[in-house]
């Protein structure tokens, strides 16, 4: 009997692990605890509002493998993304050509091994939504200062995620490499990593980023980011993949914003609820395996967000709207390209 039940217990953990990341989850907590605490503490929102950079870190720092010298250079250029995008915001011309310019950025750096990916998209999607969070409420003549006032944010949450690299990096130095040519490394790839044909999904993403990014600008869609982002998330490689993960992504939308429009209205509308709100949505960016689980749970937390901000329950139904059409521009997109490319060849 007890055998039984060690091997029930097993299987269980084993069912576990393939949904929840344990160690992610640590990490994770190691670096948003004291942000939660600084935002409860302060009531500064914009500890709230950069808890994505540390995530956005993790993430890159575990799938890139970076060094602490490549995790330093990836705070900077997601604080560098996010200001160029502010100054942006106020011409919606110059944010469209931003964006993509961003976004063709982010597939650029896989021409260094198909493992950068995650840095790429971890340095776009952060920049994106700060930028876009930010400004909300912001004159058009104050969004440089409010980009200045809101970067000091940035910076510090990332310092976490900087001495957790540099402490995972110290204990991997070989005895006979001296620390500083250690330390000197951007990334623990090999030099040898599998490099990318990156030139084809560049111009595909740059196509759906301008058409959802222009979109955006031109029906003044509110939280565009979301539409912005989905049409870069669905245009993975193939036409393949990319059927397969806007079915993913509408699935885990039209579930998730239902969900949590119904959870929403039984929660009380308090601050420590909104904060814990925001926090579950960042940890489903590292903690949740399955992509439509964690992206459904992530829309069920926009949607509740929402309502415990004291909007009407149907503005859920924007984040189902806007991942719909931004996820059809992208696989649109996807699908064309691949059939000129399968014509060319």
């Amino acid at each position: 009997m007890s055998i039984e039940r060690h091997a029930g217990a097993s299987s269980l953990r084993r069912r576990i692990e393939t949904v929840f990341d344990a160690r992610a989850l640590g990490r994770a907590m190691f670096a948003l605890v004291p942000l939660l605490l600084l935002t409860l503490v302060s009531g500064r929102s914009e500890w709230l509002t950069a808890a994505i950079v540390p995530v956005a870190m993790l993430i890159a720092l575990d799938h890139s493998q970076l060094a602490p010298l490549g995790v330093f250079a990836h705070a900077l250029a997601i604080s560098a993304g996010f200001v160029i995008l502010m100054a942006s915001i106020a011409h919606p011309p110059l944010f469209v050509v931003a964006t993509v310019l961003l976004g063709m950025g982010s597939v650029l750096v896989t021409a260094g091994g198909n493992a950068l990916r995650s840095l790429g998209n971890f340095t776009f999607i952060p920049s994106l939504y700060l930028a876009s969070y930010s400004a909300e409420g912001v004159e058009r003549h104050a969004l440089i200062a409010r980009s200045a006032e809101v970067l000091p944010f940035l910076l510090i949450t990332s310092l976490p995620i900087l001495l957790l690299a540099s402490v995972e990096h110290f204990r991997s130095r070989e005895a006979s490499r001296p620390t500083l040519a250690h330390f000197a490394k951007w990334t623990r790839l090999s030099p040898n990593s599998e490099r990318n044909a990156y030139i084809e999904q560049m111009v595909t993403v740059a196509l759906a980023v301008g058409c959802a990014a222009a979109l955006v600008e031109w029906r003044h869609v509110e939280h565009g980011q979301w539409m912005i982002w989905s049409a870069t998330s669905v245009v993975t490689g193939n036409a393949v993949s990319a059927r397969q993960k806007f079915r993913n992504r509408l699935t885990g939308a039209i579930v998730g914003v239902s969900f949590g429009v119904a959870i929403g209205l039984l929660l009380p509308h308090a601050l420590l609820m909104r904060v814990l709100i925001v926090f579950a949505a960042m940890l489903t960016l590292i903690c949740i395996r399955p992509y439509t689980l964690a992206f459904g749970v992530r829309c069920a937390c926009a949607a509740i967000a929402f309502v415990l901000a004291g909007k009407a329950w149907i503005f859920g139904g924007e984040r189902l709207l806007n991942v719909a059409v931004g996820s059809a521009i992208g696989l649109l997109c996807a699908l064309t390209a691949s059939a000129i490319a399968a014509r060319t060849r």
